[in-house]
């Protein structure tokens, strides 16, 4: 799903929903390609949540992340302000 809110200032959450239980990955990157940050982790079959503050971002303007787990793999973006 698509992070809420978006365009954020402090805090966002990226949803996500798993048929089954299982490793998924998140990773987040600039308009450059650069690797700003990687969630790796077992999670439950249903919805899941992962947050970022924008302090853990650590950089300001579009991102784009993509979520990885099994055979799906979906990138979306999302806007940091000041």
């Amino acid at each position: 799903m698509q992070n809420e809110p978006n365009p954020f200032k402090q805090l966002t959450s990226i949803s996500f929903n798993l048929v089954k239980a299982g490793k998924a990955t998140l990773t987040v990157r600039d308009i450059a390609g650069k690797l700003i940050r990687i969630v790796n982790g077992e999670y439950e079959a249903g919805m899941n949540t992962i947050s970022f503050a924008k302090s853990d971002l650590n950089i300001v303007g579009v991102l784009y992340y993509t979520l990885e787990s099994g055979n799906f793999s979906e990138t979306k973006k999302m806007i940091v302000l000041e």
